[in-house]
């Protein structure tokens, strides 16, 4: 075990080392300064950190002995360096609160693209269903086999994929994921499976890897692979069948070794037997199916759920709603929730958002959120506060915004999902401030 080095002993800052399980290995002298004690108390200490690795070279906020810190996790050898950047009771509460968060909203805005950011921790409920699923999920997801993840809208199919690439060996590889409903069919090869120079007008000089490429040693996500495009089935039974790619406008072909999840709220069997669907790939794709219940079927799930989704609209918003009125509470555990879960989250932030007190009211335009009501009879009950200027200018900014998060920030793909010119895109970006 390598001690620190002389010019360890030298740094500013306190730094600690500390094993893969978060115990103390050794400190500087400026650690011992500054925390009051020795080298030898420090050892064996717990620093409450299960995920070392996946905290190197980003600022963290960590409890160091009971001290909250600003902390940057490098690696040492086999062990963790924690440099201590800020430690509370140095600075004032404000400042540091200040600087929590910024720190949580540069998150928010440079989150890898290309990483599963959910464990099977952050899927909420205590079902017996979905229990079963969660088991089965993550005994499916030490292998590399082919998951095909079926369920209503709204249940979480994403969620269950990216949960299945974090607890798997494929967890420090890329997540790439893939709406295959909002790439236009003529785009569809060129953006999944990349191009080579001059493969088409328009083409980059260098070409383009694709989806499937920028999945490899990880995981590629399909979702709602049953709007995959003929032509594209094909090819993308080669890559199951073959574990290689080939380009447009390409002579030649590239290993790949990826594992792909795909998702679907569609019966896939009725595609095939309507003929919409390749059988070949249908059966390629269902090595492992993973149904995940709609809500309607699990509802002892629905408080934990709704206490969530509470306490973040809560810190969003700068609310308290802290318990529900008894009407609401009954209607929640009687809705039928075609929208699953997505509705549910719908519901607790219009509440919270509407609530001026410490109670998620029973508020007939909360629960209208979440039926099927017709658009005409919800203008007709709620009294118009904003102009059609802003409306359509609310609605315009949201359309851009959902667009973008669709294609990954690809403004390009944006664009052709928004049926407009990349140039007016841009205008638009800026008119609303778009944060990109």
């Amino acid at each position: 075990m390598k001690e620190i080095t002389l010019m360890d002993q030298s740094h500013q800052n306190p730094i600690l080392i500390v094993n893969e399980h978060g115990r103390i290995i050794t400190a500087n002298t400026v650690f011992t300064q500054r925390f009051a004690m020795t080298a030898e108390e420090l050892k064996e200490q717990l620093i409450e950190v299960s995920n070392f690795p996946y905290l190197i070279g980003k600022l963290q906020c960590l409890t160091i002995l009971s001290v909250l810190c600003i902390v940057k996790v490098n690696k040492e050898n086999e062990h963790y360096r924690l440099t201590i950047l800020l430690k509370a009771g140095e600075i004032s509460l404000p400042v540091l609160k200040q600087f929590l968060s910024l720190l949580q909203e540069k998150k928010k805005y440079t989150r890898a693209t290309h990483a599963a950011n959910y464990e099977f921790a952050h899927i909420i409920g205590e079902s017996q269903k979905l229990l079963e699923v969660k088991e089965l999920a993550a005994r499916i997801a030490v292998s590399s086999s082919t998951v095909l993840i079926t369920g209503e809208s709204g249940t979480g199919k994403e969620l269950f994929a990216q949960a299945i690439h974090h607890a798997s060996p494929r967890r420090r590889g890329p997540f790439i994921a893939v709406n295959c409903a909002a790439i236009p069919p003529e785009l569809f090869e060129s953006e999944v499976f990349g191009y080579e120079e001059g493969a088409f007008s328009g083409a980059k000089k260098t070409g383009k890897p694709g989806k499937i490429e920028l999945a490899q040693n990880g995981t590629l996500f399909l979702d709602e692979i049953s709007e995959l495009p003929k032509a594209a089935q094909g090819k993308l039974l080669r890559v199951l069948q073959e574990r290689e790619v080939e380009r447009l406008g390409s002579i030649g072909k590239k290993r790949v070794d990826i594992r792909i999840i795909a998702a679907t709220n569609r019966d896939l069997f009725e595609l095939v037997s309507a003929g919409e669907f390749r059988q070949d790939l249908y059966y390629r794709l269902f090595v492992f199916d993973l149904p995940i219940p709609p809500l309607r079927e699990r509802k002892e799930d629905i408080i934990p759920l709704v206490d969530y989704f509470l306490d973040k609209y809560n810190q969003q918003l700068n609310k308290n709603v802290n318990h529900i009125h008894p009407h609401l509470l009954k209607w929640l555990m009687n809705h039928e929730w075609p929208g699953n879960i997505r509705e549910l989250k719908a519901v607790v932030e219009r509440g919270v958002t509407l609530s001026t007190g410490e109670e998620l009211g029973d508020n007939a335009v909360v629960k209208r959120v979440a039926t099927q009501t017709s658009h005409t009879e919800c203008l007709s009950s709620i009294q118009p506060s904003k102009t059609l200027e802003e409306i359509v200018k609310d609605t315009e900014r949201k359309a851009i915004v959902e667009a973008l998060e669709e294609t990954g920030g690809d403004k390009t793909m944006a664009a052709v999902k928004l049926n407009i010119h990349l140039a007016s895109l841009y205008r638009k970006i800026a008119k609303y401030q778009i944060k990109t």
